[in-house]
């Protein structure tokens, strides 16, 4: 009995965090990168990269969803959450950045993305998929 429910227990884990096993980035549709590499987006969202090829302002935003963010740090910023906070409140206590914006919810940031020149996210593929305006932004590859 033990077993069957250590088994189900982590069958249930496993299948949550499948879900969400592919981030997306996502950027406005006017953002003249189409791939970025794993270095490139980790600036972006380190604050350290602020613009474009094109010379265009980036404005970078992070979901409030402990799963999926978690998932982002740790495939493309190669950070903890908690190495993360540090991060941004170092910078903002040394006055060297401004913390992202921060989106509720995945629709959230593909209507930020959308409707915000210059706009770069992430979202799951899950939730990319279910979301209607899926197609008012464009996903950057990774190169």
């Amino acid at each position: 009995m033990k077993k069957n429910v250590v088994y189900l227990v982590l069958s249930i884990l496993f299948s949550l965090s499948a879900a969400y096993a592919d981030v997306l980035i996502v950027a406005n549709k006017d953002v003249p990168e189409n791939t970025l590499n794993q270095q490139e987006i980790r600036e972006i969202f380190l604050g350290k990269r602020v613009q474009w090829s094109d010379n265009s302002r980036i404005r970078f935003a992070t979901l409030a969803i402990p799963e999926i963010h978690s998932m982002f740090l740790e495939q493309y910023v190669k950070m903890s959450e908690a190495d993360w906070k540090i991060f941004w409140k170092r910078m903002v206590f040394t006055g060297r950045g401004l913390p992202p914006e921060i989106m509720a919810a995945e629709s959230e940031m593909i209507d930020f993305v959308k409707k915000t020149k210059g706009a770069v996210g992430y979202v799951s593929s899950e939730g990319m998929a279910k979301n209607p305006e899926k197609d008012a932004v464009k996903i950057i590859g990774v190169k």
